[in-house]
Order: structure tokens, then C-alpha cells, then sequence
């Protein structure tokens, strides 16, 4: 691409007891290396979770994040966590973890990777309800909402259960699944055409050996902000409701990954039969539903035997063209964090994870570091009159053309919150405003730039080549 740079930060693939590390200019070739899988490489699995929620004496103030500045948190509804899940088919692990929380820049989720020989991957449920772990949302415009000795609480939370995770590790089974019930798409709000949900729920189950129960993976795509921007009481939302009754159904530990929630993907407008708008009434029953049809599908789903695990990392290098994520910078509003490089750029990483069924990827998942817009997960994108690139090109839909395994995730805000990720074509920063729209769409107010779309999709179609 023209004027950007994409560099190789750092390329892993692991594949039993093999490793093997490239650095800068190399080409991607590791799918060449399934055939060196050990058959005979154990399985193994843990999971653990620990609490991140604010004392809001010692914390405080905590600023929710989301809906505006100076939304001060006043109490406790439920607890926010950090819950992980190691798994491992050598000695280096990959561990998942999903937070409770708005969204972690890169910069703190290499202080969570710092000392463990792991490939670690933290992904923000980019909680509205949660407290301001980004900077953007304090007591007025201009004034960071971070409080240092909470988000240094979150990373040494996250460690903790990292750590737990992978001294857990024990001999394991699993299984995958996955389901598209109708109503999992009336949970979700899009307020902007084109009007498309990637609603599926794909889950990874994973029991000991004995067929005690380590925990549950599960990856959909909607906002927790059911509670909506009056709320001033902690929680994790809807997804609360999705790990209590997860491990009542599964046992074990619920893992939750969002998934592209940009466009934006929101229970807000959804409109569900008695039940009111902005309760936790609601959030309750949207996490309660998603859950079930999980386990269900877990009980109906297929075992498989995993011999092998794969992780890519690459630091791509995106223009920033919104000019109020340029003067948040210059404020500092991130306290240090996602500075823009010299060439006014930002870096973010982009990355893939597979698993491997007698050397073939069963499970691959793309690692995203913000809020996707989901037709370039599942595809949909709309050439509008209005739109400001009428003539760019159509990127690959992640899921549907670069994926090829029988199971495909797709975590957002993993590593990284570089915010809403659109469709270039779809690109509506000057009028007139794209299907005949009054004013500007949202969208754009919360992107890095028209650049993240193509760079984040060009590089995952290099690390998915097969």
C-alpha cells in the first residue's frame, strides 16, 4: 500500500516441540511446517479467573467508560474479571483472556506478557459499563479518565490468572461448536446500513482427562452496554449473566471473547418482548440466552484431538487521520500509552491463532485490535452514494474468504483498541452523507482512519495464506 509501511515486528509458530522465530522482511511460510507436527504431542488445558473490580477508595474516582466524561462509578453491582484459558500441545502454552473492561492498549498488554514463555492474547469486552482504562472518558473533554493504580491492579489481575492458567495445565479433551439460532440476531442493533450481525457462537470446551470440566471458550459479537449511559453502577453487563449461567450448564471456568461489535453492533436498540430498555433485567436475559445455546451446542458438539498449536503476531503501522485521536495524544489522555509514530502513524498488532487436528487447522481465530465493522468478518460491504473512496477496492471478508478451518473465530479489541475498523468504500467523513443520511455517521468519530480497514485485512490475508 502506498505511503504505509508494514514491518515484521515478530513471526512464532509452534508446532509440537518445534519453534522457530523470523524477524524483519522474511515471508510468512509456516503452514508448510503442519507436516512436522508430532501426532504423539499431549494435549493439555487449564483456566483460571481473578477479579479486576476497582475499590473505588483506592481506585478512585473511577470514570465509566463510554456515553461521555465525568460519569463517575457510585457502587459495586457485580464483579468484573479477567478469566483465561491456557491450553498447550508443547511446552509453550496459548492463553486466552478476556477482560471486563473497556479496551487495553497495546503498551499494557505487553506488561501482562512480560516473563511468561507464552503467547498470550488479551482481549477487552469493551465494556461501557466498566471503568476508563483508555483516558478518553474523565471528569471533562481533554482530562484523562485513567486512574494508574487500577489499570497497574487490571495487568497484575491479568497475570495472575495467566499464571494460574498454565500451572493448571492438565491432560484435556476437547470440543468444538457452534450455532446460529435465529434469535441471537435480536439481541443486536446495527444503526448503520448495511445492516449485518455476525451473531454466530462458536465455543471451545475443553474437560481433564477424567472428564472433570476445565472451562468454556466462547466467542459472539454484541456491545455490553445494555445498561446504557444513566447507569453509574460497575458491571460486566450482559456478559455476567453469559459466565454465571455458562458455568452452572458446562462448569469449569467461562472464557468470553467479543467479536466485531463496530457498526455499531449494540443490545441498545435491540427490542426484546417485556423487557425494558437499560435494565439489568435485559442484559440478564440476553447473557443468559447466548449461554444456553452455547452449552447446547457444546453437548451436541465434536470432539477433536488437538496436536498442535500456531500463533502469529505482526505490528502493522495505520495513518491516524482523526484528528481527535491526534489531540488525545497530544494531551496525553493516554498517560503515555499508543503514541503516534514520527511518520503519524499508529501501531497495532495484528495476529492469528490456529489449532491443529492431525496437522490441520480445526480452529483458526483472527486477532483484531478494535471494533470491526462485521461485513468484514462475514461480508456484506456496500458501495453507498455519498461515501468518500467510491472507488476502493472491497476488502476480504475475514471469516468467509481468508478462514478455510471447520471453525472460525474473531476477537475484537485483542491486544489493542484502535477503535471502530470500516469498510474504506464505506468511508463517510465529508457530506453528503452516505444513503441520503441528515448528518455524519458515527463511525468515523471513533476511528483511527479510512487506512485500518485495508492494512488490518492485507495483513491478515497474509498470515492466513494456507
Amino acid at each position: 500500500m502506498v505511503g504505509v509501511r508494514e514491518d515484521w515486528r515478530r513471526q512464532e509458530w509452534r508446532r509440537g516441540t518445534h519453534e522457530c522465530v523470523r524477524h524483519v522482511g522474511v515471508r510468512l511460510f509456516a503452514l508448510a511446517l503442519l507436516a512436522a507436527v508430532s501426532a504423539s504431542a499431549e494435549f493439555r488445558a487449564g483456566a483460571a479467573k481473578t477479579v479486576v473490580t476497582p475499590d473505588l477508595d483506592k481506585h478512585g474516582p473511577i470514570y465509566l467508560a463510554g456515553f461521555g466524561n465525568n460519569r463517575r462509578a457510585t457502587g459495586v453491582h457485580d464483579d468484573l474479571y479477567a478469566r483465561c484459558l491456557a491450553i498447550a500441545a508443547s511446552k509453550r502454552p496459548v492463553v486466552f483472556c478476556g477482560v471486563d473492561s473497556i479496551g487495553l492498549f497495546h503498551d499494557d498488554v505487553k506488561r501482562v506478557r512480560e516473563g511468561f514463555d507464552a503467547d498470550i492474547v488479551v482481549a477487552a469486552m469493551h465494556d461501557h459499563e466498566s471503568p476508563d482504562t483508555m483516558g478518553l472518558w474523565g471528569q471533562a473533554q481533554g482530562k484523562s479518565g485513567i486512574s494508574e493504580a487500577y489499570n497497574t491492579f487490571v495487568v497484575d489481575q491479568i497475570r495472575s490468572a495467566v499464571k494460574s492458567a498454565i500451572d493448571g495445565l492438565q491432560p484435556a479433551r476437547a470440543r468444538l461448536a457452534k450455532t446460529h439460532d435465529p434469535e441471537l440476531d435480536t439481541f443486536i442493533d446495527d444503526d448503520r446500513p448495511p445492516i449485518v450481525h455476525d451473531s454466530e457462537v462458536i465455543a471451545l470446551s475443553i474437560t481433564r482427562a477424567d472428564g472433570t470440566p476445565v472451562g468454556t471458550l466462547v466467542n459472539w459479537a454484541n456491545h455490553p452496554e445494555t445498561l446504557g449511559s444513566k447507569n453509574t453502577l460497575l458491571t460486566a453487563d450482559y456478559p455476567a449473566s453469559l459466565y454465571k449461567t455458562l458455568e452452572e450448564k458446562l462448569g469449569g471456568v467461562a472464557v468470553f471473547m467479543n467479536g466485531a461489535v463496530g457498526g455499531m453492533q449494540s443490545p441498545l436498540g435491540s427490542k426484546l418482548p417485556g423487557l425494558k430498555d437499560n435494565t439489568f433485567e435485559k442484559a440478564n436475559f440476553i447473557g443468559k440466552r447466548v449461554a444456553e445455546m452455547a452449552a447446547a451446542a457444546v453437548k451436541e458438539g465434536r470432539p477433536v484431538e488437538i496436536d498442535g498449536t500456531y500463533f502469529v503476531e505482526r505490528m502493522v503501522h495505520i495513518p491516524v487521520a482523526n484528528p481527535g485521536f491526534q489531540l488525545a495524544a497530544k494531551a496525553d489522555l493516554y498517560k503515555g500509552r499508543k503514541p503516534v509514530n514520527a511518520d503519524g502513524t499508529s501501531s497495532a498488532p495484528v495476529g492469528v491463532v490456529r489449532l491443529l487436528e492431525r496437522g490441520q487447522p480445526v480452529l483458526e481465530i483472527a486477532l483484531i485490535p478494535g471494533e470491526l465493522y462485521p461485513e468484514l468478518s462475514v461480508g456484506g460491504i456496500v458501495k453507498y452514494d455519498g461515501a468518500d473512496f467510491p472507488d476502493a477496492p472491497f476488502e476480504p471478508a475475514i471469516k468467509r474468504d481468508l478462514m478455510s478451518a471447520p471453525y472460525r473465530m474473531l476477537f475484537g479489541l485483542a491486544d489493542d483498541e484502535i477503535g471502530y475498523i470500516i469498510p474504506k468504500v464505506e468511508w463517510d467523513n465529508q457530506a453528503p452523507w452516505l444513503n441520503g443520511a441528515s448528518k455524519r455517521w458515527y463511525g468515523e468519530v471513533n476511528s483511527v482512519g479510512p487506512e485500518a480497514a485495508p492494512i488490518i485485512t492485507g495483513a491478515l490475508k497474509e498470515l492466513l495464506k494456507p
